[in-house]
């Protein structure tokens, strides 16, 4: 057994440590690309994130170290070490990248021609059609990603979005999205949007009051609150809402 075999038994059976300090050994007597990737994973798994990185652009496996990128929001970088990497899933990367920076047409041209049925493909399209207005393609890639990978918050909070804007009813994704994910505070706005919209101001109260919980600096629900509070007759409770906004935009700059 060759050594870096020897190094993925253990890593694959779980003994992290074992496995770190034999392949240190190797990147330092007998350094490889093969031996530097093996090492990135084990430090990955250790959260040793900035030499899991450093490890992973030794061995040139650029993506892997951008997807630690990525996970701590460091999108910039992600980007400058997948520049010169162009299949498939760097592309679909570099998608996920401008999503998150909300440059949502360079998203769309990296997408453009992949042919990959993964729920993060999907996801990312379908999220990304959402914001560009495709709204019948967002809910196909949508409902894709949610039949690949149910247990999702995101992807039925998103889809409740697209239907919302198509006029469907989006009360069963939002309810499932709420299930999924009780800290979710945007769907609790949206639920309470959809409350309001049928005259149930007690319970969009309660749900636009359920997100503030969650994110006492999310403006828009005291915003929508106020108005349910007024549509209820209490005036004051609202004024106190309006109040609440006026300032936390004061301080917001």
């Amino acid at each position: 057994m060759n050594e870096i075999k020897e190094i993925e038994e253990y890593y694959n059976q779980g003994n992290l440590v074992v496995a770190l300090k034999k392949a240190e050994e190797i990147v330092n007597q007998r350094p490889s690309k093969e031996a530097f990737n093996l090492l990135g994973k084990i430090l990955k798994e250790l959260g040793e994130d900035d030499k899991a990185i450093d490890a992973f652009i030794k061995a040139e496996n650029y993506v892997e170290a951008a997807k630690i990128y990525i996970s701590k929001g460091m999108y910039k970088d992600a980007l400058d070490l997948l520049k010169n990497t162009n299949d498939g899933e760097a592309r679909l990367l570099r998608a996920l990248i401008y999503l998150k920076l909300e440059e949502y047409e360079k998203g769309k041209e990296e997408l453009t021609g992949l042919n990959i049925s993964s729920p993060l493909f999907y996801k990312v399209k379908g999220i990304i059609d959402y914001y560009t207005g495709d709204l019948y393609d967002a809910l196909r890639e949508l409902s894709l990603a949610i039949s690949l990978y149910p247990l999702d918050a995101e992807l039925y909070y998103y889809r409740a979005l697209t239907k919302m804007r198509l006029g469907i009813d989006a009360e069963d994704d939002l309810n499932t999205a709420m299930s999924l994910n009780p800290y979710y505070a945007e769907v609790y706005f949206n639920k309470g949007i959809i409350m309001e919209n049928v005259g149930k101001y007690e319970e969009a109260v309660k749900y636009y009051t359920k997100a503030i919980t969650i994110n006492p600096e999310y403006i828009d629900a005291y915003v929508r609150r106020a108005k349910a509070l007024m549509k209820l007759g209490r005036e004051d409770e609202a004024m106190e809402d309006i109040k609440l906004v006026s300032k936390k935009k004061a301080n917001q700059g």
